[in-house]
């Protein structure tokens, strides 16, 4: 591909007013807690299954994914920091990236005996999400299988410390209402983002759905004292591309939000390249036009594979399918998702009892 056909597929895509595409890693499925909505452990491809992407292998995605004008890579898991080259994968990404780009990762933050926030930035990491899920260390156990919430609060005050963007997880289930409440109050006196998450009725939580799924606009009035005359801060000042309103209220140093896939999902700037821990790049949930990667590496074509990557969030906008709606978040970013390469499937209508009023057929792996 040359330089001009690179330059006016990028134009395609700047002209249809999404955000610009990041890359959002799994490094891995190992966990060593076992959230009640994620249970890991019970996956078939729990392990390491198949052959992870290596630094080296991140290191050329990033450049190429440069070459594209892209400044974000984010990693998750499993848990990504209990990969042994975690430093070394971090550092892959923001010198392939290179200045200002932005490097982030989701992790439960009980960091493994060894590795420090302070690691992490010097790699280049610049912002990191904590999952928190309780601050009760006893119930936070019985939602998260173990860890130690207190620890993850240290990891908060350390990345805080050292001047990175700091954002809080935290799923929200009615058993435990309380507990995330007292959550989103800790941005009351940090400058952090807490993202209250609606439950998803995927995966291992699809057991607890119909008891513990609270919508955004049931939520909404626990909050009311807090968000009354509160100001929006904008996705750009927080450095957050997903949905969601962000709100500060008077006097606070930090914002609460809503991430709310299951009642108000839609992909309308949806900008997410999800890459699995063995290479599979997955530009969209509603085409099925994944692409190993794997082999683009060892050929030296990775150009024509994100030519493919941007071609296929581009066809989205052509679907007539598409609507605007579905599970935003829909969890494609294992190597469990099996999806047949081009070939696009029904998922079931969203609910009309979506709190955004949103109904009719999507499609979606």
């Amino acid at each position: 591909m040359s330089g001009t056909e690179r330059s006016a597929l990028l134009a395609a895509f700047s002209a249809t007013g999404r955000n610009h595409p990041y890359l959002a890693f799994t490094l891995n499925s190992l966990c060593n807690l076992d959230c009640v909505f994620c249970k890991p452990r019970c996956m078939p491809d729990y392990g390491h299954k198949d052959h992870p992407l290596s630094a080296d292998d991140y290191a050329v995605i990033a450049r190429e994914a440069a070459a594209w004008k892209v400044k974000k890579a984010h990693s998750s898991g499993g848990e990504p920091t209990l990969r042994s080259d975690i430093l070394e994968v971090i550092a892959a990404l923001a010198g392939g990236l290179g200045a200002g780009a932005s490097i982030g990762m989701t992790t439960h933050g009980n960091l493994r005996r060894g590795l420090t926030v302070d690691q992490l930035a010097g790699a280049g990491l610049t912002y990191i999400n904590v999952s928190l899920h309780s601050l009760d260390r006893g119930r936070s156990a019985r939602i998260m299988g173990g860890g130690d919430p207190v620890r993850a609060r240290e990891t908060i005050r350390a990345a805080l410390g050292l001047q990175l963007k700091v954002k809080i997880n935290c799923v929200v289930q009615r058993s435990y209402l309380e507990d995330a409440l007292q959550v989103a109050w800790m941005a009351k006196d940090l400058p952090v983002a807490v993202r209250l998450i609606e439950l998803q009725n995927i995966g291992p939580a699809s057991a607890i759905f119909d008891e513990e799924y609270m919508s955004e606009a049931e939520v909404r009035p626990h909050l009311q004292l807090w968000l009354d005359g509160a100001g929006e801060v904008s996705r750009k000042d927080l450095g957050v591309r997903s949905p969601g309103n962000y709100l500060r209220p008077e006097g606070w140093a930090g914002s609460v939000g809503f991430i709310s896939n299951s009642s108000c999902a839609t992909c309308s700037d949806a900008n997410r390249i999800k890459i699995t821990p063995s290479g599979v790049a997955r530009p969209c949930i509603l085409h099925n036009r994944d692409i190993a990667l794997k082999p683009h590496l060892a050929s030296g074509t990775l150009t024509e594979a994100f030519a493919h990557l941007f071609r296929a969030m581009l066809d989205r906008d052509g679907n007539s399918a598409w609507q605007g709606y579905h599970y935003v978040d829909y969890d494609l970013r294992w190597d469990r998702m099996e999806r047949p390469f081009g070939a696009p499937v029904m998922l079931p209508v969203l609910s009309s009892g979506s709190s955004c009023g949103r109904t009719g057929s999507v499609e979606a792996p």
